[in-house]
């Protein structure tokens, strides 16, 4: 019941608690009013039937404020009990509450890893008998930066500026209550909180994932579009994945890309790759025959509720991120057909430029728009 009262009101009480979250600051000073409040240390929370503490940015448990007998959380503090990504516009003043008009629910930038840093992520698997293939996050929010990797304990623990990753065989989420989500490449994800920080953990083939923001700096709805990027790192001359890069879809291309979703019923919820290989470029959506096809200068893909490599035999794979997937030729073009979801999604290189590996690399990158 509370949830479904604070998202009524949620705009309101976002706002009004930014006043006291320590970004009042950044106010002219003729705009601030002097009231006098009180911290009310006798409320307590719940959120989906598990406790919640609200924390500041340095994890210092927050009271909530009375005013004129109403309550106010943190803005931020609020945001993350209710899944909500908030940010703050210091150039216009305005807190910007909910998604933007784009498919991520936040800007995402590659990691780099040096020669020496995989070789450190490579070595910190090998003491694990029986645990020593190597995985590792693919991409970190824009402006955070890698620091180290180390095994330790049960597992290998990736550092980030404002993030912690942690592949282990032991799912640390057992024995919590937690709430369930689906990351937005399909994988079934857990949130719980076993001290004062936010934890998810999902499966990713034989181990589990576990990302988490010591400093709180990054939010639920950020941290789960990390996650959807951890993936298996080869032993070769390079990081096991190929050279990508974002596609940065227009809004109206987002338009035309949710209208062709709307064409079929039953069907409308709307799918996008979010990566491109380095180098190629987005052309165009549209509806056709039973599904939606995005057409690349080096790629097509499509998304329908069909399996189109039912009849044909072929060999089947993992992909990077652990979903299973075939490869078939029914003509002279290979095709990559593997389940997200509730539909089918088919890649294939028309004019043969790009590698089984590197389309296999841009399948874990079709993702539910949001």
């Amino acid at each position: 019941m509370m949830k479904k009262n604070m998202k009524k009101s949620v705009a309101t009480m976002m706002v009004l608690g930014m006043t006291f979250t320590g970004a009042a600051g950044v106010f002219a000073g003729t705009q601030l009013e002097k009231i006098s409040a009180y911290l009310n240390h006798g409320i307590s929370f719940k959120v989906d039937g598990a406790a919640y503490a609200p924390t500041d940015g340095n994890g210092t448990k927050l009271a909530p404020i009375t005013y004129n007998n109403s309550t106010y959380l943190p803005v931020r503090a609020l945001a993350e009990a209710l899944h909500v990504p908030v940010t703050y516009d210091g150039a216009t003043k305005q807190v910007i509450i909910g998604g933007q008009n784009n498919s991520n629910p936040t800007a995402l930038t590659n990691v780099t890893y040096t020669a020496a840093q995989k070789e450190a992520i490579l070595k910190a698997f090998a003491q694990f008998d029986g645990f020593t293939t190597a995985y590792a996050p693919q991409q970190m929010t824009a402006g955070d930066t890698f620091k180290s990797a180390a095994a330790g304990g049960d597992g290998v623990s990736f550092i980030f500026n404002h993030m912690k990753v942690d592949v282990s065989p032991r799912d640390y989420s057992e024995g919590y209550t937690g709430k369930e989500v689906k990351l937005s490449n399909g994988v079934n994800a857990k949130w719980y909180t076993p001290s004062d920080i936010g934890m998810l953990t999902f499966k990713l083939d034989d181990r589990y994932v576990t990302l988490s923001s010591p400093d709180h700096k990054l939010s639920q709805a950020q941290l789960q579009q990390v996650a959807v990027s951890v993936q298996k790192v080869n032993s070769g001359n390079d990081q096991g994945i190929t050279a990508y890069e974002n596609v940065n879809y227009s809004k109206q291309q987002l338009d035309n890309i949710r209208s062709s979703f709307a064409k079929f019923d039953g069907f409308t919820t709307a799918y996008a790759p979010q990566h491109m290989v380095a180098g190629d470029a987005f052309k165009g959506v549209g509806a056709g025959g039973d599904g939606v096809n995005f057409v690349f200068n080096r790629m097509n893909v499509t998304v329908s509720p069909r399996d189109y490599s039912f009849s044909y035999d072929g060999k089947t794979v993992i992909l990077p991120n652990g979903v299973s997937a075939k490869w078939y030729t029914p003509d002279k073009t290979d095709m990559l057909t593997f389940k997200l979801d509730d539909r089918y999604v088919t890649l294939s290189s028309p004019n043969n430029q790009l590698t089984h590996t590197q389309l296999e690399q841009m399948a874990t990158a079709v993702q539910k728009v949001k």
